[in-house]
């Protein structure tokens, strides 16, 4: 390949496709200089591309480039200067070219086009099938025509420009609002889960005191009144091996006291049961669609018509308990507010943990015979 006087661009300033003004200057060209072909040609180190092309044969017609091994062209770009032959066959360094063997090219005329740069990154062409004795006044057409061919080429190459770098501003405003969106987003995320975290540990410094079961119900009910604004809240529990679940109420306006409030069997079709059961959350999303699934809520809340019902691990105790808040109204059972009552469940669960095994050891304590010592 023969090199150029100067450093070819990466990709042409044009693609790769035909470009309706070129093609109509190529025909122009065959008819003003009556040629056989005319190319408008640019070149990168990419290969050449056709923008303008008349008399093109396939599959160069519909391809629109060539690689730069078949080119003609890199003596005028590397010179800056037009190219005449009458008879391309006679010349050294391009009767063996493809150009002359495979598309017949013998007579060859070439003026370089100019970027806005003044740097020649393609020619304007023409060619025949037998040796032409170019005149002056055939130079001097083609020298005109290759000038328009670069004012073309200097505006359409500026305006492509223009429009990508249009577009480049529009990706990066876009990537930038992405960006902003999602460290906007990411904030709130990390506010809300931050203001979750306040409230749980509010919970647990709230609990932590707590010794009795009448304590922890008292820490239930304000809680799920606020911040939770849920109307009642059910503490179920069933000792190991018992089938029954007993269930303690939190009801607004009515002050927690440890007086069963219902009683359910494990196997019950109620949200509380199953999450003691399966040990799993089980959302209620309306009272209609809950009573469908679970027929033993009719009993109980009363009054709720959301309920998220989760389980509450003991870690010592081997007894298995379970909370069901619930709501008056329609509520969306979300990611953060599902995460708050199984976090509220959560550490419930050590409150009353630690209150059942106090509680067994007093009993424990009571029932212990007194210890004699002899005289």
């Amino acid at each position: 390949m023969e090199s150029t006087g100067h450093e070819l661009p990466t990709w042409a300033p044009l693609p790769a496709r035909a470009d309706e003004g070129f093609d109509e200057l190529a025909a122009r060209v065959c008819a003003e200089l009556r040629v056989q072909r005319a190319l408008v040609v640019l070149v990168s180190k990419s290969g050449q591309v056709f923008p303008g092309a008349a008399g093109l044969p396939e599959p160069w017609e519909t391809r629109r480039s060539m690689p730069l091994s078949h080119s003609m062209n890199l003596r005028v770009l590397s010179t800056g200067r037009p190219l005449v032959l009458r008879d391309a066959r006679e010349d050294p360094q391009l009767r063996d070219s493809p150009g002359v063997l495979d598309m017949q090219i013998v007579a060859y005329a070439a003026m370089p086009l100019a970027d806005v740069h003044g740097r020649p990154i393609g020619v304007l062409s023409v060619s025949d099938d037998q040796p032409r004795d170019w005149s002056a006044r055939d130079l001097a057409t083609l020298h005109g025509l290759a000038a328009e061919a670069a004012r073309r080429l200097q505006f359409q190459a500026l305006e492509l420009a223009e429009r990508e770098a249009v577009a480049t501003a529009a990706r990066a405003a876009l990537a930038a609002t992405r960006t902003a969106d999602s460290a906007r987003a990411a904030y709130v995320e990390a506010e809300a889960a931050a203001d979750r975290a306040r409230v749980v540990a509010r919970l647990s410094q709230d609990l932590q005191p707590a010794e009795t079961l009448l304590d922890v119900l008292r820490s239930i009910d304000r809680f799920v009144r606020s911040p939770l604004g849920a109307s009642v809240a059910l503490l179920g529990l069933a000792e190991t091996g018992s089938t029954d679940l007993r269930v303690w109420a939190a009801v607004t306006g009515t002050p927690p006291t440890t007086r069963v409030a219902t009683g359910l069997y494990l196997s019950d079709a109620h949200p509380l049961a199953t999450a003691v059961r399966e040990r799993r959350p089980v959302p209620v999303g309306s009272r209609a669609a809950g009573e469908a699934e679970f027929p033993a809520l009719a009993r109980f809340p009363v009054g709720a018509e959301t309920a998220l019902a989760a389980p509450v691990v003991l870690g010592q105790h081997t007894a298995a308990a379970g909370l069901l808040v619930g709501w008056g109204e329609t509520r969306d059972l979300d990611a953060p507010l599902s995460a708050v009552v199984t976090d509220l469940a959560r550490h419930v669960g050590h409150a009353l943990d630690r209150v059942l095994l106090r509680a067994q050891r007093m009993r424990l304590g009571a029932a212990s015979p007194p210890v004699s010592v002899s005289a």
